[in-house]
């Protein structure tokens, strides 16, 4: 198995990046919100990432498939994959994760949750369609796996898997209060 090592901005460190408390990985992006747009560098927020940061190779050596896994997503989409003929890049795996969070909920999936889940699940889909420009086109989109993550919303980077080639494990975190 040939090692893999992750473009700066998704690695997550133990470390809190300088001048940023709490904050463990360069890339500072709200699930909630498109990549394009809302992906920012910590040190330039009030600037997105380039079109050139988000085409670099998400590791190194560049892959043509990484697997992304997070135990906090239900059983059905534990394993995100980011796939490119050419080479994963920043924005393939920013756009992997997008896409699986913003998925509808599926029965089989809801059916899965303990009634503690459920219940919070439902608070935060409400919360989401009262927040949103356009709360009735929300709430007829349904309950999205985005809804599942107790507002742990925030990257918080990845870390290289010891157990699977090619694989990463999603940390997500709260935002800040």
């Amino acid at each position: 198995m040939a090692p893999i090592s992750l473009h700066q901005y998704l690695h997550y460190s133990q470390h809190q990046q300088p001048n940023e408390p709490g904050v463990y990985c360069a890339l500072v992006w709200d699930l909630r919100e498109s990549p394009a747009g809302a992906a920012r560098h910590v040190t330039k927020l009030d600037t997105p990432l380039s079109a050139t940061r988000l085409g670099d190779p998400a590791t190194y050596p560049p892959v043509t498939s990484l697997q992304i896994t997070s135990v906090i997503f239900p059983e059905s989409c534990q394993v995100i994959e980011a796939v490119n003929p050419v080479y994963v890049t920043v924005l393939d795996v920013l756009h992997a994760i997008y896409s699986t969070v913003h998925a509808p909920l599926e029965d089989e999936e809801w059916g899965k949750f303990t009634s503690k889940q459920q219940l919070r699940t439902q608070e935060a889909y409400e919360r989401r369609c009262k927040l949103s420009l356009n709360p009735e086109g929300c709430a007829l989109q349904g309950k999205l796996r985005i809804d599942c993550l107790a507002n742990h919303t925030i990257f918080g980077g990845l870390s290289v898997s010891l157990e699977n080639e090619y694989s990463c494990i999603l940390s997500l975190r709260r935002p800040p209060a």
